[in-house]
């Protein structure tokens, strides 16, 4: 599930947020990811030569709160997935082997247009699709 054009740097700076090396790796390890991924596996991929883990959790919740990652919740274990700003979209994902599929739209941004016009500010929102891929569905 590679989204279409890999995360830049700008993001961070668009966001308000430091461009320091933890936040670039971690980035860098979001837009590589083919599905979702826990924090222990995003720590595994950055490396401990760039931050420790408490680091990269603290990195993935400045990020969440950005806007530039989603966080989905699968089986009660959180996942994270990388949002790209130019495209706001929701993702299918597999409960059973973590597969990821991208929904190109977002039905949701009238009613945040409907929420501005309400007077609501920095607004954001998120939709969790979970179910069972063609492949899990056909091997039980």
């Amino acid at each position: 599930m590679r989204h279409s054009a890999p995360l830049s740097l700008s993001p961070l700076r668009k966001a308000g947020l430091k461009s320091t090396p933890g936040r670039r790796a971690v980035l860098s390890v979001l837009a590589k990811l083919a599905s979702p991924a826990s924090a222990d596996q995003i720590y595994t991929k950055v490396g401990t030569q760039t931050c420790d883990r408490a680091t990269v959790y603290r990195i993935l919740d400045s990020l969440d709160e950005a806007g530039l990652l989603q966080r989905v919740i699968v089986r009660g274990k959180k996942l994270y997935l990388p949002e790209e700003p130019s495209h706001h979209h929701h993702h299918v994902v597999c409960r059973k082997c973590n597969s990821t599929v991208c929904l190109d739209q977002c039905l949701i941004s009238p009613l945040e247009k409907k929420a501005r016009q309400l007077g609501f500010h920095s607004i954001r929102h998120t939709l969790q699709l979970t179910g069972l891929c063609s492949k899990c569905t056909t091997s039980t």
